[in-house]
């Protein structure tokens, strides 16, 4: 398959530029005349790592190559193109309709109605799903998780073939792997009684197959019609290299808490009143070693970018209780005042992290205790389904109820977590 000469980008509707290519196969961001007359040079509309006016083919990859799926849905999605998995004008050239924030990517193709999926055929997509549809103009996920990007209209699941923005991400597991769907959801929920995100998630079981279903919080409903948010996230705004481990810090050092802290308020002014996005990182963490969550990489923080140039702190997402499973992961991600292992983490690490983004120690302590207290109300609330409900809410609660009392964030028991009977106190009637 021949790629195109140059594709058109689009953002908020805006021809911002072309992507064309650069010498040895490689890819390069053009800005367009629209673009320049619509907003100042090097302000950043479209990523921390790409002010408007300059690029260079690096800059360029990282952030255009992370909107794509990772690892071996990415080998796939090449070998169905018949082009090279590092061929960005080839491969956006067929998925660029619909991806992660307000972009689009590519012009002039063969789009379709949008069509009503029938439950057979939806069974089907799910069991190919890999993070991308091909088919007028197509869709693309970041990450390793099998995943895919449809619409829902009143119950109802829509391809949107092109002209339809994707309104929700849905992940098929096996049936044997229902607890980590529900897992996740469960962190989600707690994440969302906390006040850290407010699109909706649940567990559904379509055909055989149990998925979780994410809203997309970069997508508004407005009068029947569907709006696109841009976004993009810390790997992208920290121009970290694409394709690889460089979202971990054990990978590249740039992929810190502190960089991404060093990203956020920047629009901030005295007059704002709203809870500082370092504040929210904070809470973010904290939840994130409360729930168990080593795989909190630079790739699971994002920024929302708004039509008008504000930016915030996009809401908590993709997070699930990791470090509970029998022999589970207990590297972080991304580690806390230099503390890589999470069952070793404090709360004294939390404040000292908070303390290098520039919070003073007494707010810092006081947003730990704060957030904590919320984390154990919210387990002993929320309800958990079967396949979870003897394990999570109690490791989360006894993580949150450890990390307040100054203790290690780990659980003491006689054998593995996950093996124990139940962990915790049952949830009151």
């Amino acid at each position: 398959m021949m790629s195109d000469p140059a594709l058109r980008v689009e953002l908020y509707g805006v021809h911002i530029g072309d992507l064309t290519h650069a010498p040895r196969g490689r890819a390069l961001f053009d800005w367009s005349n629209d673009a320049l007359a619509r907003w100042p040079l090097r302000s950043t509309p479209l990523s921390a790592s790409l002010p408007v006016g300059t690029s260079n083919v690096d800059t360029t990859e990282s952030f255009f190559g992370a909107l794509l799926p990772e690892g071996r849905w990415l080998d796939l999605l090449a070998n169905a193109l018949q082009v090279r998995s590092n061929d960005l004008i080839g491969i956006f050239g067929a998925v660029g309709a619909d991806l992660i924030g307000a972009l689009t990517i590519g012009a002039g193709r063969v789009t379709g109605q949008p069509r009503l999926l029938e439950e057979s055929e939806l069974v089907q997509l799910l069991s190919q799903a890999a993070g991308y549809i091909l088919g007028g103009g197509g869709s693309a996920l970041p990450g390793f998780q099998r995943k895919l990007a449809l619409t829902r209209s009143d119950g109802r699941w829509i391809a949107g073939n092109g002209t339809k923005p994707s309104t929700h991400i849905l992940k098929p597991v096996s049936e044997e792997n229902r607890h980590l769907v529900e897992g996740e959801n469960y962190v989600l929920g707690v994440a969302r009684a906390l006040g850290l995100l407010h699109f909706d998630s649940w567990v559904d079981t379509i055909g055989q197959t149990p998925v979780l279903v994410v809203e997309r919080y970069d997508r508004r409903i407005t009068n029947s019609s569907i709006e696109r948010i841009h976004q993009e996230d810390l790997a992208q705004a920290l121009a970290l290299p694409w394709g690889g481990d460089d979202k971990f810090e054990r990978s590249n050092r740039g992929a810190s808490l502190a960089a991404i802290a060093s990203v956020l308020d920047r629009d901030r002014s005295i007059f704002d009143r709203t809870e500082p996005d370092r504040e929210k990182l904070l809470r973010y963490t904290v939840l994130n070693v409360a729930a168990g969550n080593t795989d909190a990489h630079a790739k699971n923080f994002s920024l929302l970018r708004f039509n008008d140039g504000r930016s915030q702190l996009a809401p908590f997402y993709d997070a699930a209780p990791l470090a509970l499973g029998f022999e589970a992961p207990l590297e972080l991600a991304m580690s806390i005042s230099g503390e890589r292992v999470i069952t070793r983490v404090t709360l004294d690490h939390l404040v000292d992290e908070a303390r290098v983004w520039g919070l003073e120690s007494s707010r810092a302590r006081e947003v730990i205790a704060q957030t904590l207290d919320a984390v154990i109300a919210a387990t002993r609330e929320l309800p958990a389904h079967q396949s979870i409900s003897k394990h999570v809410p109690g490791y989360i609660r006894g993580q949150a109820q450890n990390l307040a009392a100054g203790r290690p964030a780990r659980i003491t028991t006689p054998m593995p977590p996950i093996l124990m009977p139940r962990l915790g106190t049952p949830p009151p009637d």
